[in-house]
């Protein structure tokens, strides 16, 4: 099962991993390291799907993500193919290390609470800085170098990239949110109407050709090396999908603005850099924008999902009750992916 699929997933306790020598001792012995004295485990961030930690041993630095959601050994292994083939080819990305049995998932028992790590070579970076005039190019370039080298896609597409919940959906969660008196459950409510005429744009990708992306090539996902290379983290979510589709959510991820309007003159540079890197893809219609339009929608009925869930831990609910305002307060209007589909028939024809 797709990470991602988190509407129909098994979420998992959060907190498996506290810091501290126990938690050290507890993964060294996952993927059978030498907790040096000394070493240390310190929170470096979390996501929807996981918490990353840092593993410093002293001479070896790792991360270490912590899974909230059900995964498997064979969901997992042709991500870290593909990242090994894309790695060989001078991408910088976080190498995937198995433990000393060559799992690359590692289930904990019951009794250390039975959650799911995996192990990765650590990326020394920093964020990407959005103001700066250049990474319109680099990412541009990154995502045309990533399609080019993109392998045939294996299995078939997920829904969470091209199917989306019943326009009745919204109704029904806003109410049950106001019925908890969550905030964000008036703000859903008065963007129902958006989210069915966006829900409109989402069409299957199964005449599309496919190869495998990485699905979620949003700034949080990239860093910046001292060297000035972006290396893209989060690999989770690869699998099959459009590249003119990945391409039109790059765009929006990285050059939309919540006043629905866009940087022009970036997105421009971004796409004659995808196009000299090799990138394939071209965006047709406002439809390219399917695959980022299914996700933001299925990410926020399964954040809903989680916050108004009582039985989730406090902090899980009270984060997805601020990705959910954020969700909402960032919906593409319609006129921005018209007019950025316009930008790209003009600059790659």
């Amino acid at each position: 099962m797709c990470q991602v699929a988190a509407i129909i997933g098994t979420w998992l306790p959060w907190g498996v991993i506290r810091g501290g020598s126990e938690s050290v001792e507890l993964v060294c012995g996952a993927f059978g390291l030498t907790a040096e004295p000394g070493a240390l485990l310190s929170p470096v961030s979390r996501g929807a799907m996981g918490r990353v930690w840092c593993l410093d041993l002293g001479a070896e630095r790792y991360a270490v993500k912590e899974l909230f959601w059900e995964s498997d050994e064979e969901s997992i292994r042709p991500e870290v193919s593909f990242t090994a083939h894309l790695e060989s080819a001078g991408i910088r990305l976080p190498s995937s290390l198995p433990g000393r049995d060559g799992r690359f998932l590692q289930e904990l028992a019951p009794d250390h609470g039975g959650g799911r790590l995996r192990l990765y070579r650590w990326i020394e970076g920093v964020p990407v800085d959005l103001a700066d005039p250049g990474l319109a190019v680099q990412i541009g370039d990154l995502a045309g170098r990533l399609h080019a080298l993109a392998q045939p896609s294996w299995g078939a597409v997920d829904p969470w990239y091209d199917r989306v919940p019943r326009p009745a959906t919204w109704d029904q969660i806003a109410d049950a949110a106001r019925g908890q008196g969550a905030g964000w459950g008036e703000a859903m409510a008065g963007q129902a109407g958006l989210l069915c005429d966006l829900a409109d744009l989402v069409t299957p990708m199964a005449g599309d050709r496919l190869v495998t992306c990485h699905r979620d090539l949003h700034p949080d996902n990239v860093l910046v090396e001292a060297s000035g290379e972006l290396a893209v983290l989060d690999w989770d979510d690869a699998g099959p999908a459009c590249p003119g589709r990945e391409l039109a959510g790059l765009l929006m991820f990285w050059h939309g603005h919540d006043d629905g309007t866009a940087d022009d003159a970036a997105v421009q540079r971004t796409l004659a850099a995808y196009r000299a890197g090799g990138g394939p893809g071209r965006l047709r219609d406002e439809q390219s924008f399917g695959m980022y339009i299914a996700g933001r929608l299925n990410f926020l009925k399964a954040q809903a999902s989680v916050a108004l869930d009582p039985g989730a831990a406090p902090e899980d609910r009270a984060y997805a009750s601020s990705e959910i305002s954020d969700t909402l307060a960032r919906l593409p209007m319609p006129s921005l992916i018209g007019h950025l589909t316009s930008l790209a028939a003009a600059t790659l024809g």
